[in-house]
């Protein structure tokens, strides 16, 4: 038995094997361990031994950075050279992009075609030949972000990574005009004059995948805001917002229509449909204070019968006001021109000299409301200038003269009469070619005394048939200019006169008998346009006061003497006084309600003597109202008048 177990010892001895491998590895400094025990670096030649056909040996490689590699040796191998492909470290890490899906790059590699939002992969680490772990740069990319990526060591403490991915940014450079503007951007102030604002994002819109604006405004003093919407604009750095002046087009409509518009002194044209002008301006700031520019404008208006006062008004900016109304006020007076005679001193005495002056007229030809308007009697060729006028006693007749004159020429004038009621006819007196003034009807109404100078260069009293049908006879004569006759009812008619005498400076009152040469100065202070009552025993007259140049009303006898001042009104013009027929009142004229529109505004005015501080206005028109008659029932009034822009003579009832 012994020798069986010897027999079965040598036999499995004898069987022994042997296998001489070479082991290699990549990385080719792995270390390597062979059944547990380290055999160093590789690569190795190891000579294995197998006591049985099933016993195995055991290769580990292992190397920092790298996953260990176990290989198995057996008795039986193909290869005595074994080589070790060693293989990285492995992670799985997850990707989380946001606020949008992304392309990921994987150390610039796409990982997935289309965009997502989160990807789980295995990443490969190792360790590179100075030891350090190598890394995997990640990167997300998407239209309208700016790329962000991340890198990703082994050493890291999570798996999970999030990609935020930014909006694109750029850094704006903004101007503007005028350079002194506040610019805000999404109305966040982000500075004055040149601004800078660095990197400014562009976010992208994840439903219409566009980019969203951003709004830039610009403020500055006495303008409008300006306004701009900017986008990414392919990176676009500069920007300048011009601030336009505030611009408006101002429609200006005048009451009454059509008149004439200019603005900054250019007319305007207007809309002939509307008759409203239309007129575009800019408002530009004018100090640093932003205070806007203004148009003074004009509205004038004229026609051929009337005008209205120009109208000013100003245009500003008024918060964008479209339309305008401006007021024009009628020019309610007209300018009308009055040739009269003017007595004048020089040194060779006095002489009548032809004036030429201007009144103002009222177009409106009446009295005003509750007030009974007069009536137009006698209508003269315009242009033609009225001088005096008188009623015949029976009051059938207006007698009135009318003046004319041409430049290098004498005065001339013509006496013309009338019917006193307005109807159709008129009868000459004088041939136009003498200056016949001032007439006044004997109390007959027989004859008429006037003032004329047909018997010499000046003038004297000349008397003749109402009827104009005999001759004239001279009544006064010498160095005197003798104006504004009239005669008493005595049995032995007597005339009162004005005369100015060329020895006197100031004008003189007489009186005379007809047929006598006998002359009584009336009045110590002298007077004017002498009018002897229809009793004969009194002569209203006017006066100048020295110190005011005004005139006033006086009374005297009719044999002269001491004067009654009936009016004392020192600062009022007050003249042209003339008897009602029973002698109880006098009209007269006045300009006691004169105004800075109208200085000629003269009316006729009438007292009674018996209470003469109680003087009633007869016309109130604003016309020049003025030589007023009294008809012969003493119940109207004839008067001269300009109103309506040309004069006429009118008559208005008394009551």
């Amino acid at each position: 038995m012994r020798w069986v177990a010897l027999f079965g010892i040598a036999l499995l001895i004898g069987c022994a094997q042997t296998r001489v491998v070479s082991v290699s590895t990549r990385p080719a400094d792995a270390t390597l361990k062979i059944d547990g025990k380290d055999v160093g670096r590789g690569p190795i030649t190891h000579k294995f031994e197998f006591r049985t056909e099933s016993e195995q040996h055991s290769v580990v490689a292992t190397r920092p950075g790298y996953k260990d590699h176990f290989v198995s040796i057996t008795p039986t191998g193909e290869s005595n050279r074994i080589f070790i492909e060693m293989r990285p470290k492995t992670r799985m890490v997850t990707f989380t992009i946001k606020p949008v899906p992304a392309t990921l790059s994987i150390d610039g590699k796409a990982v997935n075609a289309e965009p997502v939002s989160q990807l789980t992969r295995e990443l490969e680490f190792t360790k590179d030949a100075n030891e350090r772990w190598t890394t995997h740069r990640v990167t997300a990319e998407r239209a309208g972000y700016e790329p962000v990526a991340q890198t990703i060591s082994w050493t890291d403490s999570q798996q999970d990574y999030v990609l935020d991915l930014q909006a694109k940014r750029k850094d704006l450079s903004i101007t503007s005009a005028p350079g002194n503007a506040e610019i805000y951007l999404d109305e966040q102030l982000i500075g004055s004059g040149k601004v800078t604002y660095a990197k400014c994002p562009f976010p992208v819109d994840p439903a219409t995948n566009e980019f969203v604006p951003h709004k830039l405004k610009a403020v500055a003093p006495g303008y409008p805001p300006g306004e701009m919407t900017i986008g990414w604009d392919e990176g676009k750095s500069d920007y300048h917002i011009d601030l336009a002046p505030y611009t408006k087009t101002a429609r200006i409509v005048t009451d009454p229509p059509g008149a004439v518009v200019s603005v900054e002194g250019a007319e305007v044209s207007s809309d002939p449909k509307t008759a409203a002008s239309l007129v575009k301006l800019r408002f530009p700031p004018i100090n640093e204070k932003g205070a806007l520019k203004t148009y003074p404008g004009t509205a004038t208006k004229r026609t051929q019968d009337s005008e209205w006062v120009p109208a000013k008004f100003t245009l500003a900016w008024d918060e964008g006001k479209p339309e305008y109304r401006v007021q024009l006020e009628e020019i309610k007076t007209r300018p009308v021109a009055l040739l009269r005679m003017k007595p004048a001193r020089a040194d060779d005495g006095w002489h009548i000299e032809a004036e030429q002056v201007n009144t103002l007229a009222m177009k409106d030809l009446t009295e005003g409301p509750k007030r009974e308007s007069p009536a137009r009697v006698v209508r003269v060729a315009k242009g033609t200038s009225i001088d005096s006028l008188t009623v015949s006693p029976d009051g059938s007749q207006i007698l009135y003269t009318t003046l004319a004159h041409k430049p290098g020429s004498e005065l001339t004038s013509q006496m013309i009469a009338v019917r006193a009621d307005g109807t159709s006819g008129s009868t000459i007196l004088s041939d136009g070619k003498s200056l016949d003034v001032t007439p006044s009807y004997a109390p007959d109404g027989t004859q008429i005394v006037f003032s004329s100078n047909r018997f010499g260069k000046r003038q004297s009293i000349l008397i003749m048939s109402s009827t104009g049908q005999t001759g004239v006879s001279k009544i006064t004569g010498g160095e005197s200019e003798d104006l504004w006759p009239t005669l008493d009812s005595s049995p032995q008619p007597r005339l009162y006169y004005e005369a100015r005498m060329s020895n006197r400076a100031d004008p003189r009152l007489f009186m005379t008998q007809l047929g006598s040469t006998i002359l009584m100065d009336l009045t110590q202070g002298g007077g004017l346009q002498p009018r002897v009552g229809p009793k004969g025993d009194a002569v209203a007259f006017a006066a100048i006061n020295e110190k005011t140049g005004r005139r006033d009303l006086f009374r005297t006898s009719d044999k002269g003497g001491p004067a009654e001042n009936l009016t004392n009104t020192a600062d009022v013009d007050e003249f042209d006084a003339v008897w009602s027929v029973d002698g109880s009142k006098l009209a007269f004229v006045s300009d006691r309600n004169i105004s800075n529109t109208a200085p000629d505004n003269y009316d006729i005015w009438v007292l009674e003597l018996a209470h003469p501080d109680k003087a009633v206005q007869l016309t109130v028109n604003g016309s020049c109202d003025d030589r007023p008659c009294w008809d012969a029932n003493g119940k109207s009034i004839y008067f001269r008048s300009n109103r309506g822009g040309e004069w006429g003579i009118w008559r208005i009832d008394v009551k």
